[in-house]
């Protein structure tokens, strides 16, 4: 891991020896908070200079060097502003080696260079807990225990939370290609027809499709948009099922030849935009894709980079545009038909087949229109598998760059895998890394104790 990562225990137990501001007392309470997180508030102690605090305790992402926490202590006013009485400024990395510390720390002033006026002294309990750990164990063994846990933990946010986690887990991207490469193999050792490979939800097919979507997004909205666009601008209605009614068969004859004419300019705003604008990171998982099933099923591979790239990429992108964040308006429902049915015809010349007596016999007038592309998108879904590995070390460092996100999301992912892990409960049992099983339900504890201290954020009464 390229950056601290962890959480920091806080108690705040009492203070002693604190400033008069009432009169002969204080009615102390504490702020505590770091750079990047919400303040919490304790409860106030009436009527003391030695106060007691019990079940003040906070926890904090510690997610960079030298992160400091603020701790400062006031008296409260019910009709006036609250009297600062002191505060401590405490650097995490003193602490991170040093296990539970249980410490007095001088209160001081708002401005160091004056004078030092005694404010008391606050006592704390602080601990710090590693989440870099996280990282070997979910990495060592050839992602063995990701592995293990992929049956029971098929979800988009864990697909997700995997897929930040990995590609900024190193500067190149190289462990999420690395555990997209274990995913997919186990998958298709697994999968005993290729008819089905990749067709069902798997924790391989979450990740996959989170990171073309998420790569991806740019490219749909060059490639796709345009077109989209055009046809709501123009409320394209191109209904070709004589049972939907109120159509004649001269108007269904008339739709298909357009029908099928947009059919074509998407493949062609398709072909035209892979050179320059497909992202490199879905070019070399489709290959990774085509390499693997090659190996198991050598006729079938062109067909499984089209399960993923036409399937859960391309045609989500154009029969629900809206969906994916592309267009902010969702087209109306007569756009929406035929956006539906340029989807389902790519979708087929894709899966090199024809449409078939049945469910949506209607659409078999577009079979030899089908049959025409079908050399077509071999040539796209070759294109798609295209990696230059002459260029490996130079494009590793490109790889997952609009990936990269700051570490407070970053720790958000990370809570979410630990979360997600602690609570399938049976994926601890069936693992026999016992130390591995304590690390992650003490960590899951410590999450769960965050969401916890959600009540003692603080309402502000006035600007202090």
């Amino acid at each position: 891991m390229t950056i601290p990562f962890g959480k920091v225990v806080i108690k705040i137990l009492g203070a002693r020896d604190t400033l008069i501001c009432d009169i002969t007392t204080s009615d102390p309470y504490c702020l505590i908070s770091t750079k990047d997180s919400k303040t919490f508030k304790t409860e106030v102690i009436y009527k003391t200079l030695n106060p007691v605090w019990k079940d003040e305790e906070f926890v904090f992402d510690v997610i960079e060097n030298s992160q400091i926490i603020s701790i400062l202590m006031y008296d409260e006013d019910k009709f006036s502003k609250d009297d600062f009485m002191g505060l401590v400024r405490i650097n995490i990395d003193e602490y991170k080696t040093k296990g539970q510390r249980d410490i007095w720390i001088p209160l001081e002033g708002k401005n160091p260079n004056k004078k030092a006026k005694k404010r008391g002294d606050i006592h704390i309990q602080l601990c710090y807990y590693s989440f870099t750990s996280l990282t070997n164990y979910l990495i060592k063994n050839n992602h063995s225990l990701i592995i293990k846990l992929s049956k029971q933990l098929i979800s988009d946010d864990f697909g997700k939370a995997i897929m930040y986690y990995f590609s900024n887990c190193s500067e190149s991207g190289k462990e999420l290609i690395d555990i997209v490469r274990d995913l997919a193999s186990i998958e298709i050792e697994q999968t005993n027809d290729a008819k089905v490979l990749f067709r069902t939800d798997s924790l391989s097919t979450k990740v996959i499709v989170s990171i073309f979507k998420t790569i991806g997004f740019g490219y749909l909205k060059e490639a796709l948009c345009p077109l989209i666009m055009s046809m709501i601008k123009n409320d394209i209605n191109l209904e070709v099922d004589p049972s939907k009614g109120g159509i004649t068969e001269a108007e269904v004859e008339q739709n298909a030849i357009q029908l099928s004419f947009f059919c074509s300019s998407f493949i062609t705003a398709i072909k035209a935009s892979l050179a320059d604008q497909l992202p490199i990171e879905i070019r070399q998982i489709c290959q990774i894709i085509n390499q693997l099933v090659e190996k198991k099923y050598p006729n079938d591979n062109i067909k499984s980079v089209g399960g993923f790239f036409f399937l859960r990429f391309v045609n989500p992108a154009i029969f629900s545009p809206e969906a994916l964040g592309l267009i902010s308006v969702a087209p109306n429902s007569n756009v929406r038909r035929t956006l539906t049915l340029v989807s389902k015809i790519l979708q087929n010349i894709s899966n090199q087949v024809t449409f078939s007596s049945g469910k949506e016999e209607y659409l078999s007038s577009f079979n030899n229109f089908i049959s025409s592309r079908f050399d077509d998108f071999k040539i796209i879904l070759q294109e798609v598998s295209s990696f230059n590995d002459n260029n490996n070390n130079n494009n590793e460092l490109q790889l997952f760059k609009n990936l990269k996100i700051d570490s407070n999301l970053l720790m958000k992912y990370t809570d979410t895998i630990i979360t997600l892990i602690s609570e399938k409960k049976q994926n601890l049992i069936d693992n026999d890394d016992n130390q591995f099983n304590d690390e992650i339900l003490s960590r899951y504890q410590l999450i769960l104790s965050q969401q916890k201290q959600e009540p003692k954020i603080l309402i502000e009464k006035s600007k202090k």
